[in-house]
């Protein structure tokens, strides 16, 4: 079952027929019915009858052999279609649904995988610009012994060392928050990933139910028309037909076949381009209904244009990419600033010499004196001016006495340094954040244009596919009348076979462009869904 949205004209200009429950425009035939706001096409699964009688005499050769070569040429045109429709069993009984393809795609595509794999990379570095702001430890612990004037001598420290960030100009803060920023933006990317690879999994989805809904309706075409060509064959045998009814006939069936040829090219294109979207092995089978159906929604462009401005992952990342490159500069300024350190060491440590039968070796051995306190602690400021740095230092001591001395030592130092021209590096780097800025703002400028194109775009676009639904439905509905009127005159043999064929040809011609429309609703809602960064905002009727 087909089915698209009705007229634009909405709910203040509804017709009388898509009122009524069901309305069947042929009882017969069933080629366009109506339920609520649905249109439906039915596509007839075989061909009855036509109430038609030939008189059957002897064929001539040519007639003979015309007729056989056609039969065989359908005959293995079925066959290829039963190959194709019965090659495999696919999901959930040979049927994927959109779901099971989109979840099948996300599950399959590269480009996620890494964004998934970036977005763990980003909480950690995230982690990492958050510990730097804490004060770092290092745990020392200690061994040795020598000699010193022919005399052994042993010794052990264990201490505790550590620095502690005073003041760095803000660098660590906006290092952290410029992280938080990068987490969100491989987050969004990773949305907008995944928004892209929807779009393409429902393009194929539905180009691949339209191939063969158009395959099935050019084989039951190509069936009939070869029934109705070999009725000619048979009333030319009887010499009933002319023989430029039964040229005119042939060709007519030479055309069928070409479409249903083409339908099934169509079929394994489209097949193939939805295996790819899912990222699948093309040997793999992939099955979905051949019927469409589509409730038309209402799509306001002011509504649309707001949404996508909110939720599209790409607005969202050049929003972010501006506090990103804001926070650069913060960071390029800061190391401009003077930096201020806190480090210290504290611990227990002994130095002795050791009895003449001590043995350095585990288990070894110790002697009698105890481990005594030693630490340090000072301050640190560097100041860099021009790509030149200037330190500062000031540290107080207190270390345990080592064999060499006698008594332990206290001390307090001051230290100067200047390293010229160091940190040049830093000058332009904050040139570099400027620019970054600067064309981070242009390119949120640009996507937001290109954006409200786009959407813009989406919405004339499934409008659009919304009137060539039904100008294709009311083309149906005249040519399935048409046939009907034909079929009436051929009765009355006020009319010729070979009509009756191009008149089955061109219904043919006007359901398959009725198939287009429908998936183009679906597809040009699909883009608008898109273009506004929520796949499923306007509700698509799901083939189930």
């Amino acid at each position: 079952m087909l089915a698209a949205g009705s007229a634009l004209a909405g709910d203040k200009a509804v017709s009388s027929d898509i009122v009524e429950p069901q309305k069947t425009l042929k009882s017969d035939s069933s080629e366009v019915s109506r339920a609520g706001n649905r249109i439906i096409l039915n596509i007839p699964r075989g061909a009855g009858a036509d109430g038609e009688k030939f008189t059957i005499g002897i064929r001539p050769a040519e007639f003979r052999a015309e007729a056989e070569r056609i039969k065989e040429k359908e005959t293995l045109s079925g066959k290829e279609i039963g190959v194709a429709s019965d090659a495999g069993k696919g999901h959930h009984g040979g049927l994927y649904t959109l779901k099971d393809c989109i979840d099948i795609a996300v599950a399959n595509h590269l480009p996620l995988q890494i964004a998934k794999k970036s977005v763990k990379l980003a909480q950690m570095r995230l982690f990492e610009a958050r510990r730097n702001m804490l004060p770092s430890a290092t745990i020392d612990y200690q061994e040795y012994h020598g000699r010193i004037n022919d005399l052994m001598y042993i010794g052990r420290k264990q201490t505790l060392e550590g620095q502690q960030p005073i003041f760095h100009g803000g660098e660590l803060l906006y290092t952290m928050k410029q992280s938080e920023v990068n987490l969100e933006i491989t987050k969004n990317d990773y949305n907008r990933i995944r928004n892209e690879l929807v779009l393409s999994v429902k393009k194929g989805y539905y180009t691949l139910a339209k191939a063969k809904g158009n395959l099935r309706m050019q084989e039951e075409l190509s069936k009939e028309v070869a029934r109705i060509v070999d009725m000619v064959m048979r009333e030319a045998e009887a010499g009933v037909n002319s023989k430029l009814e039964v040229l005119n006939a042939t060709s007519q069936s030479g055309q069928a076949r070409y479409q249903l040829a083409s339908a099934q090219g169509d079929l394994e294109v489209a097949e193939l381009i939805l295996k790819q979207a899912m990222n699948i092995d093309t040997k793999e089978y992939v099955d979905v209904k051949e019927n469409l159906e589509f409730k038309k929604v209402e799509v306001d462009y002011g509504k649309a244009i707001l949404i996508a401005m909110v939720n599209r992952p790409e607005m969202k990342i050049n929003a972010l990419m501006i506090d990103y490159y804001n926070y650069g500069k913060n960071i390029s300024k800061a190391k401009l600033w003077p930096k201020v350190d806190l480090l210290g060491s504290w611990g227990l440590a002994k130095e002795e010499f050791a009895p003449q039968d001590f043995d350095p070796t585990p288990p070894g051995g110790d002697v009698d004196q105890e481990l005594a306190a030693q630490w340090y602690a000072g301050l640190k400021v560097g100041v860099p001016l021009w790509g030149t740095t200037s330190e500062y230092s000031l540290t107080k001591e207190h270390w345990v006495p080592v064999v060499s001395t006698t008594h332990g030592t206290d001390a307090t130092t001051m230290e100067f340094k200047f390293k010229l021209l160091d940190n040049l590096a830093s000058l332009s780097e904050k040139q570099l954040s400027e620019i970054d800025f600067d064309k981070a703002r242009q390119e949120l400028t640009k996507i937001r244009q290109d954006i409200t194109l786009e959407v813009k775009e989406g919405c004339f676009n499934y409008n659009k596919a919304l009137i060539q639904a039904e100008t294709a439905e009311n083309k149906v509905k005249y040519q399935a009348g048409d046939l009907e009127l034909v079929k009436l005159k051929r009765g009355l043999d006020e009319a010729q076979d070979s009509n009756v064929i191009d008149s089955m040809i061109k219904l043919a011609q006007e359901k398959f462009g009725y198939l287009q429309a429908l998936t183009d609703c679906h597809i040009s809602l699909a883009t608008v869904n898109k273009a506004i960064g929520l796949e499923d905002y306007y509700p698509d009727e799901e083939v189930i």
